[in-house]
């Protein structure tokens, strides 16, 4: 990700300077990682102390967004320094959002991605639930696609799923990173997640399979528990037939 936003920046005339250990050079720090909110805010006090303002701005999106200036930009910190980057923000967002003091940023992350979390263990179900009642795999996608609860996003996700390709992209491993960020502050504020907890157990269980795999690769954990597999025609179900309803 980092990649294609430096390259950006530094095609739209920009001096980007990627390690500087000399602090004197610096007034403002855009900081664009996901981490707790709490590190945000301890990041501008450290900053405060040394005469620098720390925004910190996370990103949606993914790399192929990156590389189209086409990311979802949500920041905290001081709203004069926001509106100062703007002319970065421009370059690497096609939307960039204000959302209050040092922390703010950090904190909608973790919001964000509850639904693109959760969102995935939600479509690795419904495509057990189609293979298991007998329907075409291979047809999911296509009536998904056409649905209005189906995000655009998904759908690349879902045609390289169909194809068995879980290459990482965003490696599972890290959506584990996400829903800790999620859970943790959900037990911050007092807020019950049970369907967060519910995907990040089915993402554990996954992960803990070894393999560097896509996070999509929940959509396998579902299938196996579904008693699903391949054969050299195709998919099958294994286990017990499914019962007549009367």
């Amino acid at each position: 990700m980092g990649r294609p936003i430096a390259q950006r920046l530094l095609e739209s005339g920009f001096k980007l300077t990627a390690y500087d250990r000399n602090r004197s050079k610096a007034e403002e720090l855009v900081r664009l990682s996901t981490v707790y909110p709490e590190t945000s805010q301890e990041l501008s006090r450290l900053g405060s102390e040394r005469g620098v303002e720390v925004l910190d701005v996370t990103i949606s999106g993914s790399t192929s967004a990156a590389e189209k200036g086409l990311l979802i930009l949500c920041g905290g910190g001081d709203k004069k320094c926001f509106d100062g980057a703007e002319s970065i923000f421009r370059v690497i967002a096609q939307k960039y959002f204000y959302l209050g003091p040092s922390g703010s940023g950090a904190t909608m992350k973790p919001v964000v991605n509850t639904l693109l979390r959760i969102g995935m263990k939600a479509i690795a179900e419904a495509g057990a639930l189609d293979e298991k009642a007998g329907l075409d795999r291979n047809r999911l996608l296509d009536v998904l696609s056409q649905t209005a609860v189906f995000a655009p996003a998904d759908v690349g996700k879902l045609q390289r799923a169909m194809k068995s390709d879980y290459s990482p992209q965003f490696p599972i491993r890290l959506m584990n990173k996400d829903f800790g960020l999620i859970l943790n502050l959900a037990a911050a504020v007092g807020a019950r997640m049970p369907a967060a907890g519910a995907a990040f157990e089915i993402n554990a269980r996954q992960s803990d399979e070894g393999a560097e795999q896509y996070f999509s690769a929940v959509i396998l954990r579902m299938e196996e528990e579904a008693h699903l597999d391949f054969t050299g025609e195709g998919r099958i179900r294994m286990g017990a037939p499914r019962e007549k309803l009367v």
